[in-house]
């Protein structure tokens, strides 16, 4: 009888014991769960975030293009009066207030619009890099 009381009490320990241990793993669950939930939340966000911006650039590429060819068509300037014209009524930079904001526009126009990209094209690429060069300067000097 004794030995049947001493198993019953082991029995009792060990019950004890794997209930605190399965309420641990239940916590440790729902902590995780609140993790995944919280990074799905930020992982939307970004990507709506993602998508307006790709949105915009889209709007704006496409308001380039256009504006592009307007003055393409018009061909009582010389190119070079185009180019300058066409550089100071479009402004790739708008918005930029420093030299690390203004590194920052140059290196993503150049993805977007490099000769080599499908779209790319080698006139605005000199456009953004005439633009650039003139707000360098400014930068530089303040």
């Amino acid at each position: 009888m004794d030995n049947l009381d001493e198993l019953y009490q082991n029995f009792l320990l060990e019950k004890k014991e794997f209930e605190h241990y399965r309420k641990e793993k239940e916590n440790e669950l729902l902590l995780q769960e609140k993790v995944l939930e919280n990074d799905r939340s930020l992982f939307d966000k970004r990507l709506k975030i993602l998508q307006s911006a790709y949105q915009q650039l889209a709007i704006d590429r496409e308001k380039v293009e256009r504006e592009k060819r307007t003055y393409h068509m018009n061909e009582s300037y010389d190119r070079e009066s185009t180019v300058i014209q066409y550089v100071s009524i479009h402004s790739f930079f708008k918005g930029v207030n420093s030299m690390l904001a203004l590194k920052k526009r140059y290196k993503d126009l150049l993805k977007i619009f490099h000769p080599d990209n499908l779209c790319g094209d080698k006139d605005t690429v000199q456009m953004i890099n005439k633009e650039y060069r003139v707000l360098k300067e400014k930068y530089y000097e303040s």
